[in-house]
């Protein structure tokens, strides 16, 4: 009866071990995956930013202004439609932080794991890739130093925000 248990213990053992976590394993995703609209839960920087002038900067920038409260991205089968503020820095020495809801409507492609978007400005077309990474109701992605001046309008070299390396946004559905 022993040697029955020990087999078993092992057994089970042996199935435990044998198990791997799916959670590491990166899934090729598809347009189906993104369809649908995620609200921002966390916007991140490389290093702490004080965007409401309080003297505490934090790296996650939804801390420090109501400004991102309704920034979503919406996906249909193959259009787009992103809302953020735009931001600007007005005032004595930029410290007033002036919020303008902005729309952004394309079209866009996911190959692997770079999302393609394609937008429409004054007749002209901006395509953008980033790399996306979407975990359960989770899709995060990075921009790089030049879109994030451009996103800020960080105008001015005094501007303590103007040498941020990257904004990785997250979202939820």
């Amino acid at each position: 009866m022993r040697l029955i248990h020990l087999t078993f213990i092992n057994l089970c053992m042996l199935l435990l071990l044998s198990c791997e976590s799916d959670s590491g394993t990166i899934q090729p995703l598809s347009q189906d995956d993104l369809q649908g609209k995620w609200f921002l839960s966390e916007l991140n920087a490389n290093q702490p930013v004080d965007l409401n002038n309080d003297g505490n900067g934090s790296t996650d920038l939804t801390t420090e202004t109501d400004c991102f409260d309704t920034m979503s991205i919406k996906f249909d089968n193959d259009s787009y439609r992103f809302s953020y503020p735009k931001i600007e820095f007005t005032g004595e020495n930029d410290q007033t932080l002036i919020c303008n809801d902005t729309i952004n409507e394309g079209t866009y492609q996911l190959s692997d794991q770079t999302l393609t978007a394609t937008t429409i400005v004054d007749g002209t077309a901006y395509t953008e890739n980033v790399a996306i990474e979407l975990t359960n109701d989770r899709l995060k992605f990075r921009i790089t130093s030049t879109q994030v001046s451009e996103y800020l309008n960080l105008s001015t070299v005094e501007n303590e925000n103007s040498d941020l390396e990257f904004l990785e946004f997250v979202f939820e559905k």
